[in-house]
């Protein structure tokens, strides 16, 4: 009797462990990630930066540390600069951490390093301009 129990039991214990619910790539995780976005017209020397905003609901992939929907991030901003702003061939490029420390060195190294530059001219896109939205965002029905 007790040999029966003991594999019913390793059964109900393998049962489990199988049936764990599976992390999907493109599903909202719950995590958060910082990042922000320089754009700027490869032929002008006007560069737009964003300040850093945090996305939650989102991980960055285990395996590789990449952000999923990093593209749709940065097609976010080039949209908007197209669209509002009216600056036409814009290439945007996101940085983005899950450490808020990380991203202020990073973004701080990247503002210095066209400051250096003296012909290039930064502007600022602030929260009430610009912000990152998580791109499922739009897909969900609520």
């Amino acid at each position: 009797m007790r040999r029966v129990f003991l594999m019913a039991l390793l059964a109900l214990v393998t049962l489990t462990a199988a049936a764990k619910k599976k992390e999907t790539t493109y599903g909202k995780g719950g995590g958060k990630v910082y990042l922000f976005g320089v754009c700027q017209q490869l032929t002008d020397s006007v560069i737009y930066v964003t300040g850093i905003c945090e996305v939650d609901s989102i991980d960055l992939d285990k395996k590789t540390k990449f952000l999923p929907f990093r593209s749709e991030f940065s097609l976010q901003l080039k949209e908007y600069m197209e669209g509002t702003q009216r600056k036409r061939n814009q290439t945007a490029t996101v940085f983005y951490s899950p450490n808020r420390k990380k991203i202020s060195k990073k973004y701080y190294k990247i503002k210095k390093r066209f400051l250096d530059n003296t012909y290039t001219k930064i502007v600022m896109l602030d929260d009430t301009q610009f912000r990152f939205k998580h791109p499922l965002d739009s897909y969900v029905s609520e």
